[in-house]
């Protein structure tokens, strides 16, 4: 899981300043489904905050 790290913020204040703000821009886009813009923004989003979400279970506090 180090490598998931290393595109990730090295302490748990900022990495979760970083979900926060990618889970805000997901919830924005899904309001948007109906158009195309909503539908990519929100699977790339989606997977984005995955990603780090699960970087952020592997920071100490």
């Amino acid at each position: 899981m180090f490598i998931l790290a290393r595109f990730f913020a090295n302490n748990r204040r900022d990495g979760a300043r970083m979900l926060s703000s990618v889970l805000l821009v997901c919830a924005i886009a899904l309001t948007q489904l109906n158009q195309t813009w909503g539908k990519i923004l929100g699977g790339l989003t989606i997977i984005l905050s995955i990603y780090w979400g699960l970087a952020y279970r592997n920071l100490e506090r």
